[in-house]
């Protein structure tokens, strides 16, 4: 009698392994879905974005754990598994990140390990008095008026001693270029970021130059030469024509400084009246330097006023096409206005 191989109660083997092989299966599958859900955005049509703020040595997880009780990502776990596999917690640029629930755990990971902040753009452009400054600083909204006439009343650190008469303790003294400020910078952060900039730029010129003129003076003579040049090749003719009017005891007599005195942005003609206006920068009243710089000069004018050009002239007079005219004696000053009332 021939016996079968199958027993009551018991599963052929094949069955068995089919079981287990489905399980696993199931098992996979289910790994895979959810990592890739994992990896989806939150809220692919959202709008909204929000400012995190990451703190220096902040660590994986704790960022992942604010980013989905933000609702940004959905799972802190799958951040902080793919930050450590990709070594981000040791390359994390502090900072505040604009993140939106609209982008993928991929593109928040990506911006984060890039370091791509949030900065405000400002750019200062040369010959900017500290006042225009200011006001571009709160329109790009860094601060208050308010907060910068505080700031303002007192050179910041570092800074020269202001002289006895300075309007401005910072006139002259914050360097003029296109920053990138980090998003929530203060008002005190912005303005110690110019000065520093300043300080990196000129200290270095100047320590080398052997320049017989203080600090100061450099800078208001460079501040002057900003405002009265009207092209760059010029600018060390213009340095050498106040230079050498100080030798002989001659006043500045600078438009540029009378203008600064009676608050007038614009380079526009000035009357007899204007001219007699009290004010120590009135350099037709008083000889030798203002008591401080009347803008913040940029390179150009920096490095004419440190080495300014080898000629004799004492005066100059500026046409309104541009161009510059300059002579050694009276008579040839007269003879240039002449000149230009003819060529108007």
């Amino acid at each position: 009698m021939i016996m079968s191989e199958f027993q009551p109660g018991r599963k052929p083997r094949r069955l068995k392994w089919r079981w287990i092989g489905a399980v696993a299966l199931a098992a996979v599958l289910f790994v895979v879905g959810y990592a890739w859900y994992v990896f989806q955005p939150v809220a692919i049509h959202s709008t909204r974005y929000q400012y995190l703020s990451v703190t220096p040595g902040q660590s994986a997880d704790n960022i992942g754990s604010m980013l989905q009780k933000r609702g940004i990502i959905r799972s802190s776990l799958a951040f902080r598994v793919v930050s450590r596999l990709d070594h981000l917690s040791r390359t994390l640029k502090s900072g505040v990140y604009r993140l939106s629930p609209s982008e993928s755990l991929t593109r928040i990971l990506q911006v984060m390990k890039d370091g791509n902040v949030v900065v405000i753009k400002v750019a200062i452009p040369e010959g900017f008095t500290v006042s225009q400054i200011t006001a571009r600083l709160v329109a790009d909204h860094i601060g208050s008026m308010a907060q910068y006439r505080r700031l303002e009343a007192r050179p910041l650190p570092g800074m020269p001693n202001p002289a006895q008469g300075v309007r401005d303790p910072l006139e002259g003294f914050l360097y003029p270029a296109t920053y990138s400020f980090p998003y929530g910078v203060t008002p005190r952060q912005a303005l110690d970021t110019m000065w520093k900039t300043f300080q990196s730029k000129t200290v270095g010129w100047y320590k080398k130059s052997h320049a017989t003129l203080s600090y100061t003076q450099w800078i208001t003579l460079a501040s002057i030469v900003q405002q009265e040049d009207q092209v760059p090749q010029d600018a060390a003719k213009i340095a050498a024509v106040f230079l050498n009017r100080l030798k002989a005891h001659m006043p500045f007599q600078s438009d540029a400084t009378v203008r600064y005195a009676l608050h007038r942005k614009a380079a526009s003609g000035l009357t007899y009246s204007d001219l007699q206006v009290s004010s120590p920068y009135n350099t037709y009243r008083h000889h030798g330097f203002p008591p401080g710089p009347i803008t913040n000069p940029g390179l150009v004018a920096l490095k004419a006023a440190l080495h300014p050009a080898p000629v004799p002239y004492l005066y100059f007079l500026g046409l309104r096409n541009g161009r510059d005219l300059f002579a050694t004696t009276y008579q040839q000053h007269l003879a240039n206005i002449a000149y230009a009332n003819s060529h108007p």
